[in-house]
């Protein structure tokens, strides 16, 4: 495949963070050691691993945050390092971000309102911001949105929080969203009420997803409820498989998979089903 038939992909890149040690020592953390990553248009891709494997410095690459210290992130074919004018504006368009902790990431000043009002107002000059903004409430699950756009972020939940902030990574009318750990301040019984959105908003809107997690089942769920897409197993910033969901829960070929798979009760049951048939 043609290097601009990807919407974004990472070429042997490397983002290495060096730290001194004492007067004339250094330490070099290697966050990602030669990643190779293709995400096309309508890909869904789970990118596990522990803290620490370099899942977060992955999508600050992909999302032109992080400046890889050597190989290449691509955007439709072109370093995404070296963007300019109209292309540049392009690709901030089109990748946009949720993250973990939402009530950091929103202004405690602003209202939910004006807080989603002010990108559609940026990217979308011609539509009528308020009417957007509660279009997009209404997408995340938060109605009536009259209720919720003169609200401030300290007056919601961690979990209207959260779906605030991804109707507000909405706004632009992305291609791709880079979602980081955005279920894990949620409530775990609220968890596949998010993953059954971002599965909506997937089908509804033609969107790529990369979802960063270090809970295996929870990318299972993702994966199989999607009906299509990939995970991707990272450790000490190199992945070590990538694949089918159910191909490697059932076949590990890395020992860092099988610990992954031991730590989640759920996977070990439905491994255990399999084999009895049931």
């Amino acid at each position: 495949m043609r290097s601009d038939e990807y919407l974004i992909e990472l070429r042997d890149v490397c983002v290495y963070f060096t730290e001194r040690v004492g007067l004339f020592g250094k330490r070099v953390t290697k966050a990602l050691d030669h990643v190779n990553l293709g995400i096309r248009d309508n890909d869904v891709i789970a990118v596990v691993g522990e803290s620490g494997a370099g899942k977060t410095t992955m999508g600050r690459v992909i999302l032109g945050l992080q400046r890889p210290t050597s190989g290449l992130a691509l955007f439709k074919g072109k370093d995404i390092y070296s963007l300019r004018g109209r292309e540049f504006e392009e690709f901030r368009r089109s990748v946009q971000w949720v993250p973990q902790d939402p009530y950091s990431s929103l202004d405690p000043s602003l209202t939910v309102g004006e807080q989603l009002m002010a990108p559609i107002r940026r990217w979308n000059p011609k539509v009528n911001a308020e009417t957007r903004a509660e279009e997009l409430l209404r997408l995340v699950g938060l109605v009536p949105p009259s209720f919720y756009m003169n609200k401030y972020p300290h007056q919601l939940s961690g979990g209207q929080r959260q779906r605030v902030a991804i109707a507000r990574s909405l706004a632009s009318n992305p291609r791709l969203i880079v979602a980081d750990e955005p279920v894990t301040m949620i409530d775990s019984s609220l968890r596949i009420g998010f993953i059954n959105t971002f599965i909506e908003l997937m089908h509804r809107s033609s969107l790529s997803l990369v979802f960063i997690t270090h809970d295996l089942a929870l990318a299972r769920i993702l994966l199989l409820k999607s009906g299509r897409g990939r995970v991707v197993i990272l450790r000490n910033g190199r992945i070590v498989e990538e694949g089918d969901i159910n191909e490697i829960i059932s076949n590990p070929k890395d020992e860092y998979t099988k610990v992954l798979i031991n730590a989640a009760p759920d996977l070990k049951r439905w491994l255990k089903n399999r084999e009895e048939g049931v």
